[in-house]
């Protein structure tokens, strides 16, 4: 195998990879290690492992076709380094050393055999398929994969809920504690409906894989307990979790007894003043206390003090006193984007928030119970 190719190509290619290929999770060493594939006039990097495999194709000049499969951690660090726009990838068939060399960098390492390696399926048709755009996607994984839950305990909780029914897409996360749901509209129906949980640590990869300075299409499709992601020249393929995700729609409240619309800059800034104190408290509490067209908030450590601060509203409704973990609030402001949110609550149940220039973003957060 002989390769021309740019370093940037290369060692984009090399990025797209990389988490996947490093894996130390699994011990299986045909699952740790990327390929590179050079075969029908294409150049192929790929890295699989048990929980999410990735295929990417970057442009260059095949003077000689072959492949090869290597786990080498210094590979990304030292081509980026090259002082050089174009590298050589060179490896004969039957040598087990492969060289790359660029500027005066020459670079040879050894590699393992390549029917060793657990090649990357393209699947094309699935029970479900639907198209969308790398914005819009990229939004929604941003929007509710953080309320997602740490404890595997219960590994449904641990993965964002994908809902595509008709021409809608929803996607929800939550720990129990909290929830966050986006929607969107498709620009065309899914003829069967798709449900799927999908593991947060590999939504965010495939987000972070997503580009943003313009949209591209994104073809998602359905296969049995996995999700295939196909985009420019990416194609990542990701395992899901078992298992029946509760109805979020029930968690969603829909009665209130008091509504509030506040700025949200202003009530950011008061929440993350009264959670310096809430944070070295147990369970970061912070009492909301919503009357006079104000919001008094209130946080205490028992070694230390109180903090009072105030922020004005406009109100509809009752009066009303209730506690939030702060964590949970400021996690949800750093999602909101507009000028204003409103906040709607009863007596000992669930807040609902929503960013007023955003309506299809709902917020949920569980009240804390103090004395």
């Amino acid at each position: 195998m002989k390769l021309l190719v740019k370093k940037d190509d290369f060692n984009k290619g090399l990025q797209s990879v990389q988490k996947v290929a490093q894996n130390k999770s699994n011990n299986l060493t045909s699952e740790n290690g990327l390929l590179i594939k050079a075969l029908n006039g294409v150049i192929e990097i790929q890295a699989n492992d048990y929980d999410m495999s990735i295929k990417t194709i970057i442009p260059g000049i095949i003077e000689e076709k072959g492949e090869a499969f290597l786990a080498d951690p210094h590979i990304l660090e030292l081509t980026r380094r090259i002082n050089s726009e174009e590298i050589t990838v060179s490896k004969q068939d039957a040598d087990t050393q492969m060289m790359i060399q660029g500027g005066n960098l020459k670079y040879q390492y050894l590699t393992m055999d390549p029917d060793d390696f657990n090649e990357v399926e393209v699947v094309e048709q699935g029970y479900s398929q639907f198209m969308t755009d790398s914005i819009t996607l990229k939004d929604m994984i941003e929007h509710t994969a953080y309320a997602c839950a740490a404890d595997l305990a219960r590994p449904i909780f641990t993965g964002t809920f994908l809902d595509v029914d008709g021409a809608t897409i929803s996607m929800v996360a939550t720990d129990t504690h909290r929830l966050a749901l986006k929607t969107a509209e498709l620009d065309a129906p899914v003829s069967e409906r798709l449900q799927a949980v999908i593991p947060s640590r590999l939504l965010s990869e495939i987000s972070r894989q997503l580009p943003t300075d313009m949209p591209v299409p994104v073809q998602i499709t359905a296969i049995r307990n996995y999700l295939a992601v196909k985009f420019s020249n990416v194609y990542i393929k990701t395992r899901l979790i078992e298992g029946q995700f509760p109805d979020y729609q029930r968690v969603i409240p829909t009665s209130f007894s008091c509504a509030v619309t506040v700025n949200r800059t202003e009530f950011t800034g008061a929440v993350e003043r009264a959670s310096i104190v809430a944070k070295d408290a147990q369970y970061n509490v912070i009492n909301f206390v919503m009357a006079d067209g104000q919001i008094k908030l209130t946080s205490q450590d028992p070694d230390h003090g109180t903090v009072e601060d105030f922020v004005p509203c406009k109100m509809e409704g009752e009066e009303l006193s209730i506690s939030f973990n702060g964590k949970y609030i400021l996690d949800i402001l750093k999602h909101c984007h507009g000028d204003e949110i409103s906040l709607q609550c009863k007596e000992n149940s669930p807040l609902l928030v929503k960013d007023l220039e955003e309506d299809r973003c709902v917020f949920v957060v569980t009240p804390m119970r103090t004395r």
